[in-house]
């Protein structure tokens, strides 16, 4: 028997733990981000909120939080038995009725601050009896602090008696989720800390744009008088300048003149691209890409924004992955230990899914189904995310590789996988199922040319050949069901 191997204690123990952090301030951990120190003052994270008045940030972050929040959500069973069952279903059963989507646009508020609480209001169901969440409060992040206990960094909340240290909280009662903790800082790092700069520097762009906009947005009108003027004749040019600024004309005495000086138009011009480049930076801070917000075309858009695209929902998906990570391991596992103590805990997610993958894994099922490869109806319920009553597997082409031929429009050929004892009820199936659309379109169609064209049209993601074999099919049953409803 092999010996069992083992490790030093100072190999399996953790040495630089939160716990050995060097207490400053009582015990208090302080938000470590630069930017609050060095320009939030007293306003804390209310520095942070601010940002969100600018309209472009705005924009972005809900989008990066509509992102995810649009995404569909499933509730995972642990395994396959019984009791795994009914707990995915309580807690499916108990996310939905407190608005599972709201929910996480409000735990995505730490994207820009670096943390968010959400406080559960836990009530016992009328109906069945459970013990369930009514609903999630967020709560302010300017409310809370973390000091240094036995397991690390804990949650107080600041109240009037305990106004520095908090107080603390009971169990099962506080979410916290938090954006990018690196380091363990239990304040996360926000995109605040990398947005205010360039807003700042936009906003201050801004304002010169709009004084140099008011200064030189008319003429300023330039009066001169002769060196031998009296004060007088001064106060006479000036009241002339005051009612040119007012619209009005003017007499100035002889000898006096009036220019209107025009300013050069190259401030403008740098006042805007300099706001337009704030906003690039604060989209590649918040999306990572800027070609879905960027509208100014260049070559190679098309690439560069399909490129941005697959960055902005990769972000998404790492912010659905976090969220759901957090609420597995807090709300999801709470729920069962109120309600199925001992029951294995189900894990909620959500599908990101894409319609592209999804074509393609349908096109390779398609050629291994022509090849004759059989398909299970657990398959695609796996791989297409189906539920068991959404779909009956239908055995509409016969074994073994499909071939095909060339054939004439005109000429109603048979295919040559098709059965030789179709009755009336399969045709009837083929007319209403998935031929059903090609069959309009043979109807509509005024040659085989003109018919294929718009095959290609709506199907290309499928191959030609394929495309000639569906269209094949159709012509023959449309043919043979129409003999049969006329009583041939």
């Amino acid at each position: 028997m092999a010996k069992k191997k083992q490790l030093k204690n100072d190999l399996t123990a953790e040495i630089a733990s939160a716990k050995e952090e060097i207490p400053l301030f009582g015990g208090v951990f302080p938000n470590p981000d630069k930017v609050l120190l060095s320009r939030g003052g007293a306003k804390g994270l209310e520095t942070y909120e601010d940002l969100e008045s600018d309209a472009h940030v705005r924009a972005l972050i809900n989008k990066r939080k509509r992102a995810v929040a649009s995404r569909e959500w499933f509730v995972n069973e642990a395994d396959d038995s019984k009791k795994a069952k009914e707990a995915a279903e309580l807690v499916r059963k108990h996310l939905s009725r407190i608005n599972f989507d709201k929910l996480t646009v409000g735990f995505l508020d730490a994207i820009l601050k670096g943390f968010s609480v959400g406080e559960i209001m836990w009530v016992v169901d009328e109906d069945d009896k459970t013990i369930r969440p009514a609903e999630i409060r967020f709560r302010k992040q300017q409310r809370f602090a973390f000091i240094i206990g036995d397991n690390g960094y804990e949650l107080r909340l600041l109240t009037m008696s305990e106004p520095f240290k908090g107080t603390a909280l009971p169990d099962y009662k506080f979410i916290r989720f938090t954006h990018d903790e690196r380091y363990e800082n239990p304040y996360g790092f926000g995109l605040g800390n990398s947005l205010f700069w360039p807003v700042f520097f936009k906003r201050k762009g801004i304002t010169f744009w709009l004084t140099f906009c008011d200064k030189y947005g008319s003429p300023t009108s330039v009066g001169k008088y002769p060196a031998s003027a009296t004060p007088e004749e001064r106060r006479t040019l000036r009241e002339a300048l005051e009612a040119l600024a007012n619209d009005s004309g003017v007499i100035v005495p002889e000898g006096m003149e009036i220019k209107l000086l025009e300013a050069a138009k190259s401030g403008i011009d740098t006042y805007e691209k300099l706001v337009r480049y704030m906003d690039e930076q604060i989209s590649e801070v918040v999306l990572g890409e800027t070609g879905t917000t960027n509208q100014q075309s260049s070559e190679g858009s098309r690439a560069k924004d399909q490129v941005g695209n697959e960055v902005r929902l990769e972000t998404a998906k790492a912010d659905a992955d976090a969220l759901c990570e957090v609420l597995n391991n807090t709300l999801v596992k709470w729920i069962i230990d109120f309600n199925m103590p001992g029951s294995p805990y189900p894990r909620v997610w959500r599908s990101f899914d894409k319609s592209d993958d999804l074509t393609n894994k349908a096109e390779r099922d398609l050629k291994l189904r022509q090849s004759g490869v059989k398909f299970s109806k657990q398959y695609f319920i796996r791989e297409y995310n189906l539920e068991d009553g959404d779909f009956e597997l239908v055995d509409t082409q016969g074994p073994g590789q499909t071939t095909f031929r060339e054939m004439n429009f005109a000429v109603k050929q048979e295919p040559d996988d098709v059965e030789d004892d179709l009755t009336f009820d399969d045709l009837q199936k083929q007319m209403n199922g998935i031929l059903a659309p090609i069959i309009e379109l043979v109807n509509k169609g005024e040659s085989y040319e003109d018919i294929m064209s718009k095959l290609v049209e709506t199907y290309d993601f499928l191959e030609v050949d394929t495309l000639q074999n569906m269209l094949q099919r159709a012509i023959f049953v449309n043919s043979v069901w129409g003999r049969l409803n006329a009583g041939e």
